[in-house]
């Protein structure tokens, strides 16, 4: 894989206009997850997210309803992403939604999927905490993943992820070396990837904050993705945050995810990624660790609570878990 720097239209590469910052933004690209997409904003919406984004992409089991709902409230920005053919369904809707959403002004941006919920460990625990913890300068913040496995029950349960999953493997696993980052100055790249944004096109070096505060420069016309893909396991750290990944749940919700095929590469390929030897290296994980939902489950319960009492929000998640649950049964 390559990352070089390639010439840019300079309307592209300058700065933002002056126009209200859109603050801490939040984006994701989704296929047919439709029971968990309701937890995932509102977490992030309870721990300060301004402004979250999503794109869907070719749903059978009502994700658009949920999203839909949503948007019409105003609790997210919604986008049904048609995707061409041969291209990344998650690159495309990152693409889209940074056009249709004017994200080259916000603040910070992160990339997370659904099964990933960011977990902030200072202050009360908002992405604000996080951001104002770096230094002065900091142009992208690293995180690494905190996997959870799945239980002894191999069937779909309606209910939180975050709630029913609490087994996680050992912090210096393979499986915690995917980074994800916290990007500010969005303008300053061509491109927005599912870890990281990529192609930096301006002189000074990047500079790189990791979770344990230390930190690093990226000079230009370097690839960023050997930097901000994945680290050895001897350089994950957790330190004032990590984001949890959820990476199997159950075994009948990892056979939907196998056969939906993968977010970051065409829709036509195989998923060669999501294997029975994936899913036996992560659903045995065996530590317990509640401190998820020992810092945030009552706000997030209180947010769920609220977004359900919208109209139509209630209706469109019952529906999602039903088509959701058809396909399970459908599919085992």
């Amino acid at each position: 894989m390559q990352d070089q720097d390639q010439p840019q239209d300079k309307a592209q590469a300058a700065p933002p206009a002056a126009r209200p910052s859109l603050g801490h933004v939040l984006i994701s690209s989704v296929r047919n997850e439709g029971p968990f997409v309701l937890e995932f904003v509102a977490h992030h919406r309870a721990i300060g997210f301004d402004l979250i984004c999503i794109a869907s992409n070719d749903c059978t089991d009502g994700t658009d309803l949920v999203l839909g709902a949503l948007d019409r409230h105003g609790v997210i920005r919604h986008l049904p992403n048609v995707v061409p053919p041969g291209q990344s369904p998650q690159h495309a809707g990152y693409a889209a939604m940074r056009r249709r959403f004017r994200l080259n002004d916000a603040d910070w941006l992160m990339a997370l999927d659904a099964d990933e919920f960011l977990h902030v460990s200072v202050g009360t625990g908002r992405v604000t905490d996080l951001t104002g913890a770096v230094p002065a300068g900091t142009d992208i913040i690293m995180l690494n993943a905190q996997t959870f496995g799945s239980t002894d029950d191999p069937g779909w349960h309606p209910g939180l992820v975050t709630e029913q999953f609490q087994r996680r493997l050992p912090q210096r696993h393979k499986a915690n070396g995917p980074v994800k980052t916290l990007t500010r100055g969005v303008h300053r790249f061509r491109e927005i990837h599912n870890h990281s944004v990529m192609f930096y096109f301006q002189e000074p070096p990047l500079n790189i904050v990791r979770s344990d505060l230390t930190g690093f420069q990226i000079p230009r016309r370097t690839g960023l993705w050997q930097f901000l893909r994945n680290v050895p396991v001897e350089e994950i750290r957790h330190g004032i945050a990590h984001y949890n990944h959820y990476a199997v749940k159950s075994l009948a919700s990892f056979c939907l995810r196998q056969a939906r095929g993968r977010g970051a590469r065409p829709m036509d390929e195989e998923n060669t990624r999501h294997t029975s030897a994936y899913f036996e290296r992560i659903a045995d994980a065996n530590i317990p660790d509640s401190s998820f939902t020992d810092r945030y489950g009552a706000a997030l319960r209180a947010e769920i609570d609220r977004l359900l009492a919208l109209p139509g929000v209630a209706e469109a998640q019952a529906e999602a878990e039903r088509r959701y649950g058809a396909l399970v049964a459908g599919l085992l």
